[in-house]
């Protein structure tokens, strides 16, 4: 069989096997399993700090890598200057503020649950209904999102509080309080008096907002470029598919189909197994977790193989996660230039001595070590022409231009403190704002942060809950200061408690 003839059949596993006895190295074909329905995967898309990744009694790495799937019983961890972000395939993303922890209790199906066992986080949630059930759990209560919900819940202050910034959520503690929340209202609960709340329809800022803002505007900047060569993929709305449009091109290739390549493959001799790490899991022993920045989709399903006058591509074809059955993780490549090996994977021994886990000071067993992979050459080892990302390219016989943005995506709005026409994110405006203002007073009640926030202040203990207000009044709305606005210091009996580091609640520091 032809390699040309074997493309044409979009790169399923079974033909890619045949192509590479045909032209070049055998390697083990993708997992292309049925999906049983019972695993998930949560991608760790943004890491700062110290952040930490255990599961059950196992700490699986220290530090957390960028691009790492995490699945059921995953707890990430982070330190006084840690921060992550999680991406579910649906759309939906959750950030971890420093001094917390967060599991993923529940990951299979349509279904998610995530338990903040302490700190601060944000979710922003696309929860479809009964197909696609969303939950959060804190202190002894739960929350369940209503379509696209965005909403902060802080546990520094027991049993916790909760802010709805967009969208609705549906508060239960246990038998003895029910709330329905909207956009703008937030809710402390009491810890003396379980049935007690004060709901009120104002939304206190926070140091962290602008992190999560920035984030936000990270997450849209990359949406520009997005192509739509994903849109026929059955889990199109997951962001790591924008980091393939902002990061290479996309090709259609005609009688074989979509085609990737990263802007790093243009120079002879890259390898998509050349830069990263293997990091043990329970599960699944050693699993990939790439070193690029865009290196999440492409090792999970598809395949990668090796074009004479092109070089490295990856084509989704019958894009199925490897954990999508009860199977292992394998190397997804289809056929390679001879000679190719790709990097050994380490065998999984018996886990190490127990050690004490930071923040809540269980014994954890330490599994295998996260092995460090670096093989790029500094120069071409393969004899092909450096490639021009932006012109004509030659796939499997084929001249094809590289695919270009078909939507003008909608970018942030100063003015309004939101977005506008989004289809993902739409109306949201509450956590991409750094300050809030009163239509009725005209005053603002909040201030700009810098990117890294500062320490946050606890709140005295004997303050009483602000009231809510009338219903003749307009509830506050949030407006993004001017961007030249610098950050306001804090009054003196602030600073003295903000100096200190530690907790969310004791004015945990950050840290560039």
């Amino acid at each position: 069989m032809s390699r040309k003839g074997v493309a044409g059949l979009r790169l399923r596993a079974w033909a890619l096997a045949l192509a590479a006895l045909a032209v070049g190295t055998v390697l083990p074909a993708p997992a292309m399993r049925a999906d049983d329905g019972a695993q998930r995967a949560t991608r760790l898309s943004f890491v700062e700090g110290q952040v930490r990744i255990a599961q059950g009694s196992q700490l699986l790495a220290d530090p957390a890598l960028q691009n790492t799937p995490l699945f059921e019983g995953t707890q990430v961890l982070t330190s006084e200057d840690g921060r992550a972000e999680l991406q579910l395939d649906d759309g939906s993303v959750i950030r971890v503020s420093p001094n917390s922890s967060l599991t993923l209790s529940v990951l299979r199906s349509g279904d998610a649950e995530i338990d903040l066992e302490s700190g601060l986080a944000y979710f922003e949630l696309h929860s479809e209904g009964a197909a696609g059930q969303i939950q959060v759990r804190f202190g002894d209560s739960v929350v369940t999102a209503s379509g696209f919900t965005v909403m902060r819940v802080n546990l520094d202050n027991p049993p916790g509080e909760l802010a709805v910034f967009s969208g609705n959520a549906h508060l239960e503690r246990g038998n003895t309080l029910q709330l329905d929340l909207h956009g703008g209202e937030s809710v402390a609960l009491n810890g003396a008096d379980p049935s007690q709340s004060n709901v009120v329809e104002i939304i206190e800022p926070d140091s962290w907002d602008a992190w999560n803002s920035d984030r936000d505007q990270a997450l849209m900047s990359a949406e520009t470029a997005r192509t739509g060569a994903a849109n026929s993929m059955p889990d199109k709305n997951n962001p790591a598919w924008n980091d393939l449009d902002a990061n290479g091109n996309w090709y259609d290739v005609p009688s074989q189909g979509f085609v990737w390549s990263p802007y790093d493959a243009a120079n002879p001799g890259w390898d998509p197994y050349g830069n990263g790490h293997w990091m043990w899991t329970p599960s699944f022993g050693y699993i990939w977790i790439s070193g690029d920045p865009w290196g999440y989709m492409p090792f999970q399903c598809g395949a990668w193989s090796f074009y004479n006058d092109f070089g490295w591509g990856w084509a989704p074809g019958m894009c199925q996660p490897w954990w999508g059955g009860n199977g292992g993780w394998l190397y997804n490549i289809g056929f390679a230039p001879g000679g190719y090996r790709p990097p050994r994977r380490p065998i999984a021994g018996p886990p190490r001595r127990p050690i004490p886990l930071p923040v809540n000071g269980r014994l954890h067993a330490v599994a295998n070590p996260v092995v460090a992979v670096n093989r790029r050459p500094p120069g071409g080892t393969v004899n092909l022409a450096v490639r021009n990302r932006s012109a004509i390219a030659t796939i499997n016989g084929n001249r094809v231009q590289p695919m270009h943005p078909v939507v003008t995506r909608p970018l942030y709005d100063g003015s309004t403190g939101g977005y506008v026409n989004s289809p993902s994110r739409s109306a949201y405006s509450g956590a991409r704002t750094q300050g809030m203002q009163s239509p009725a007073s005209g005053d603002v009640s909040g201030t700009a942060h810098p990117t890294s926030a500062p320490p946050r202040a606890p709140a005295p203990a004997s303050a009483p809950a602000p009231a809510r207000p009338a219903a003749s009044q307009h509830p506050p709305v949030y407006n993004r200061p001017a961007p030249t606005a610098p950050p306001a210091a804090p009054p003196a009996s602030r600073a003295a408690s903000e100096s200190g580091g530690g907790s969310h609640a004791s004015g945990g520091s950050a840290h560039h």
